[in-house]
């Protein structure tokens, strides 16, 4: 069997001057182990990397049409959040007429099995993320990666979130990694008026993007890293991957509050409201060190026992058996 995972945005995107497509990233997660546990041919495709020969499945990350002269079979797979309502996107994936119908949220399964009751569609599978154990396990402190408070992620969050969730550790010595570059203006006088505060400080103190080989090693490294979730993943309760990597190197991890992360991760990782309540939770946990070690752990054992890619794969294999 041949199998392609396909992106919308072209592939390559780490090392572009552009944001880092985590779709892509987590695709060549998934054909690594496909191809390691499965001998199964995989790989990710792209606008600009597409298949020379036919394929036997193509899974979709994005909300992309079937592409019929590539692949015998389609499922979808969708790895993001939309601008739109859960049950629009829903209405349009189902117009498409895949093959097979996979969603990282559970709020997403049940609207589309909803539908699937009163018509004849293929039956889905709810599928959260896994982590790459043998990629993301705690490593050998840096001094370079030594950071109070550490957040990875592009302007992608919007201002709320931002100013509540990440702006707050500017406060500390924060490594801050990502695309933060400013937006070019025909007129300089412009930049005043149109771009926020945190823009300007972020465009300033950014360290770049951060390669893929040194994340484990931040996360590793540095006391604290933060996550803030794209409000739509908020409003799916998904629970991001990014907060499973982190725990997985044994990292000391403050999030936004997901319900379904409040549930499953409540001993495993600190939760904020943002704001000063963020700010209250950075200098108390970096000032009781034994106490945040001691949470991490936890947060470790939990994803190592219970968040691998090996197991997600297994499910994704016997769910395409299943329906093909």
């Amino acid at each position: 069997m041949k199998i392609g995972f396909y992106i919308k945005w072209a592939k390559n995107s780490i090392y572009s001057d552009g944001n880092v497509i985590g779709d892509e990233l987590y695709g060549e997660q998934l054909c690594k182990v496909i191809r390691r546990k499965y001998k199964i041919e995989c790989e990710v495709y792209a606008p600009n990397y597409l298949p020379k020969q036919k394929l036997d499945l193509m899974i979709y990350l994005n909300d992309t049409s079937p592409m019929h002269e590539f692949a015998e079979k389609h499922i979808i797979y969708i790895q993001n959040g939309y601008g739109e309502k859960a049950e629009y996107l829903i209405d349009k994936l189902i117009r498409y007429n895949y093959n097979g119908y996979i969603f990282f949220s559970k709020k997403l399964k049940n609207i589309y099995d909803n539908k699937y009751v009163h018509r004849k569609l293929p039956f889905s599978l709810y599928l959260p993320f896994g982590v790459d154990t043998d990629f993301f396990y705690p490593r050998q402190k840096r001094d370079d990666l030594a950071f109070e408070v550490a957040y990875v992620g592009n302007d992608i969050k919007g201002e709320e979130a931002t100013m509540k969730y990440i702006y707050p550790a500017i406060n500390f010595n924060f490594g801050l990694f990502g695309n933060w570059k400013l937006p070019k203006y025909r007129f300089k006088i412009w930049k005043n008026f149109l771009i926020p505060k945190y823009k300007k400080v972020f465009a300033r103190i950014s360290k770049g993007k951060i390669s893929q080989e040194d994340l484990p090693y931040l996360y590793s490294s540095s006391k604290i890293i933060l996550n803030c979730t794209l409000p739509v993943c908020i409003e799916w309760d998904v629970i991001t991957l990014r907060t499973f990597e982190v725990l997985a190197c044994n990292g000391f991890l403050i999030t936004d509050i997901v319900p379904s992360a409040l549930k499953m991760l409540k001993d495993h990782v600190v939760f904020t409201t943002g704001g000063q309540d963020l700010v209250e939770k950075i200098k108390y946990y970096l000032h009781h060190e034994e106490e945040r070690i001691k949470i991490a752990s936890k947060g470790y054992e939990f994803v190592k026992n219970n968040v691998s890619l090996d197991n997600r794969v297994d499910q994704l294999i016997k769910y395409i058996n299943e329906v093909l």
